[in-house]
């Protein structure tokens, strides 16, 4: 186990203004209830826009698809998506998300209750297609996992570059916080219902994550 510094904030939504989050929208496929100020504000089935930073809760098997990656989440799965010109936000605060990744032009950034890890390079394997796949969960006990089942993510952390490849994973798990943490001070047009159910109240910027890597991604579905 290493100790790192979360270089992003901690969390599960944010809030920028619109001009600076919109990129290219994501399409989500299946049925979704979305919650608004805390409260369930629309359902939706079939094939919808998913409108970036609406916080989504899966009613069975529900796909998302957007430039370069797309995701299968499974039956009551937490989230959120946000899509930037270099980079496709994924906030996951229950459940279990599978990732398909196929252009090296955009970064995944994973933003869950015990921090972020955003990708500095996508390496696909020339040897076969030209995707990475892996999954991101939030286990029953807290703990997150974030494995690679086919490619590589290179993460880049206060400690260097951290090297995922095939079937190996990261697991993280909050640490206690150092006196003086404060919050982020994201600020936007969610209510502090919306923070409350994604989870925001882990929100910190420079909070410590422990984390190792293990081998076997694959056989943790």
């Amino acid at each position: 186990m290493k100790k790192i510094i979360v270089t992003a904030a901690l969390g599960l939504m944010l809030s920028l203004p619109l001009a600076a989050a919109s990129f290219a929208g994501s399409v989500g496929e299946g049925n979704f209830n979305v919650y608004k100020g805390g409260h369930l504000a629309d359902k939706l089935a079939g094939q919808n826009p998913i409108e970036d930073g609406a916080f989504l809760v899966c009613d069975g098997k529900c796909m998302i698809k957007s430039e370069g990656i797309s995701l299968v989440a499974a039956d009551k799965a937490k989230l959120a998506v946000r899509n930037e010109a270099k980079c496709f936000n994924l906030f996951l605060r229950e459940g279990r998300v599978n990732y398909t990744i196929t252009s090296k032009a955009r970064q995944i950034a994973f933003h869950t209750p015990q921090g972020t890890y955003t990708s500095a390079e996508v390496i696909f394997n020339a040897a076969s297609n030209p995707v990475v796949k892996g999954y991101a969960k939030v286990n029953a006990d807290g703990s997150t996992e974030i494995g690679v089942e086919e490619g590589r993510l290179v993460f880049a952390t206060a400690e260097g570059m951290k090297t995922v490849d095939a079937n190996q994973k990261i697991v993280l798990a909050v640490s206690e916080l150092p006196p003086g943490s404060e919050g982020s001070g994201i600020v936007g047009t969610l209510t502090n219902s919306d923070k409350i159910a994604l989870g925001a109240g882990a929100l910190v910027t420079g909070g410590t994550v422990l984390y190792s890597i293990t081998k076997d991604a694959s056989t943790n579905h």
